[in-house]
């Protein structure tokens, strides 16, 4: 019921924007990522490091500075747990939305988003096979835009709130939180 509530506002707002909107806005991007994670059942450590891909899917307002949009991303980071020792290949997705501005000063650009959903899934590796499923949180993005190239960071402070798999004796996975930096290069384009 809760989704449907959220399906039904975002649908209404995107209408109305629509109303008022210039342009169609998309931008493709290559990045890499960082991330630092705690097991919340057991208080370990773990790490995500590797390459993605993220896409932006908007309309842009007012002379092409302000943008919303869908956002989503796919990467193929190493997963490294601390206390176990378990080292895998993992594929990663998420998917959200956003709300931002790129200022006519020397092409600065911000912008502010949530996380509504995603997934962390490393391989097997010895005793170990775990997936990591509703991810949910807030993601900020600050970059430049020089001529029609994009340098951006992003941030999203990530809480997936359920584990599933094999994780040796520990009970449950549930609660994982991630905390990943992105660097980016994108191509911001608003027709």
């Amino acid at each position: 019921m809760k989704f449907l509530k959220l399906a039904f506002t975002a649908a209404i707002l995107l209408f109305s924007a629509q109303a008022m909107a210039t342009g169609f806005y998309f931008e493709p991007a290559v990045f890499y990522e960082s991330g630092a994670g705690k097991v919340d059942v057991d208080d370990s450590d773990a790490t995500t490091k590797g390459m993605g891909l993220d896409l932006k899917l908007g309309m842009h307002f007012v002379e092409h500075m302000l943008f919303v949009g869908l956002d989503g991303s796919y990467s193929k980071p190493k997963f490294k747990h601390d206390n176990t020792g378990y080292e895998a290949d993992a594929t990663s997705s998420t998917y959200g939305a956003i709300i931002g501005v790129q200022t006519p000063l020397v092409g600065l650009r911000f912008w502010a988003g949530y996380v509504f959903g995603g997934t962390l899934d490393p391989e097997e590796s010895g005793l170990f096979d775990v997936k990591f499923d509703e991810a949910k949180g807030p993601k900020v993005g600050l970059g430049i835009k020089i001529f029609f190239i994009a340098v951006n960071f992003e941030y999203m402070d990530l809480k997936y709130s359920k584990g599933t798999g094999n994780w040796g004796s520990i009970p449950s996975l549930d609660d994982f939180g991630n905390k990943v930096s992105m660097i980016s290069v994108s191509v911001p384009f608003m027709f």
